[in-house]
């Protein structure tokens, strides 16, 4: 369940890192205020296009301050949710030597009889451990904002109140800000030094390198069965091909770039100290079952 989780949201993340990169690029390429398609999300990027807006005029203009701070609002605010799946990783390896023993037992079982058995077995364990079958879908639920917030830092740069240089209602006015960044002249436009797509590329690839490796507490050194490795190999090959995507991206937009920096930095840590948790929790919980 473990390695099925993580390939369906590799595949999602791969989607949705695809469909940034250009299927709606008429969108990314306007100011906030035309919805262009996204009407569902309109209302979502405008409120923390403003947040960045007012966050940034407050901490001297600088729109790289505010777009720092929010993009660590939003983690942060997401957290509990990441959490709550690193609790659900942990449950499972816990149960899995009882699942494993489940799957033997019906093994070669194919009869309605003994399936329906098999499930209620299945769910008896999963209640015993706090498991819920549907905790997977957690992270999905934070995808909405992660496109806001890809729209946002996209558009912030191209929103002056004017369409083709004509002033129009409802079009937000962000041209009050500083978009300059240390060397980088303008976040709208790409890293003249390349050095931001790079940091974007190393942290990426040092993070799916860091969280495909189980911590000891989750290691099963019993054994890995044929369909386990061939999933840990497909979920390499995604995790690769993901960091070229937002590699591909990242030298576009300064931007987009700076913001993914931020974002991996902090899921680095995110993810260290959930496993540091997540070990204290499973000592604590070696004597209870």
């Amino acid at each position: 369940m473990r390695n099925s989780t993580r390939i369906q949201l590799l595949a999602l993340t791969l989607i949705l890192v695809v469909m940034l990169s250009g299927c709606s690029s008429n969108v990314y390429e306007s100011p906030i205020g035309i919805e262009g398609g996204w009407g569902w999300l309109q209302w979502t990027v405008e409120q923390i296009a403003d947040f960045t807006h007012w966050i940034s005029n407050s901490t001297g203009g600088y729109y790289f301050v505010g777009l720092i701070i929010v993009t660590l609002l939003v983690r942060t605010a997401g957290w509990p949710i990441y959490a709550k799946s690193n609790a659900l990783t942990m449950n499972m390896q816990q149960a899995q030597p009882e699942l494993d023993k489940l799957k033997a037992k019906y093994q070669g079982k194919s009869d309605e009889t003994s399936q329906k058995k098999m499930q209620a077995e299945t769910m008896a364990i999963y209640k015993k451990y706090g498991i819920n079958p549907f905790g997977c879908l957690l992270p999905f639920l934070q995808m909405p904002i992660f496109i806001a917030m890809y729209q946002v830092v996209r558009r912030i740069p191209l929103s002056d109140g004017m369409v083709d240089g004509v002033v129009v209602d409802g079009i937000k006015d962000y041209s009050d800000l500083d978009f300059s960044f240390l060397w980088i002249p303008n976040l709208a436009e790409a890293d003249p030094y390349y050095i931001l797509p790079i940091l974007v590329g190393a942290l990426m690839f040092f993070y799916q390198r860091y969280s495909m490796k189980k911590p000891e507490y989750l290691q099963n050194k019993k054994y890995k069965s044929e369909k386990a490795q061939q999933s840990e190999k497909t979920m390499k090959m995604m995790s690769y091909f993901m960091v070229i995507m937002l590699v591909s991206i990242a030298v576009t937009n300064a931007g987009i770039a700076l913001y993914w920096v931020v974002g991996n930095a902090y899921q680095f840590l995110q993810t260290f100290l959930n496993r540091r948790g997540n070990f204290k929790k499973m000592k604590q919980q070696k004597d209870k079952f």
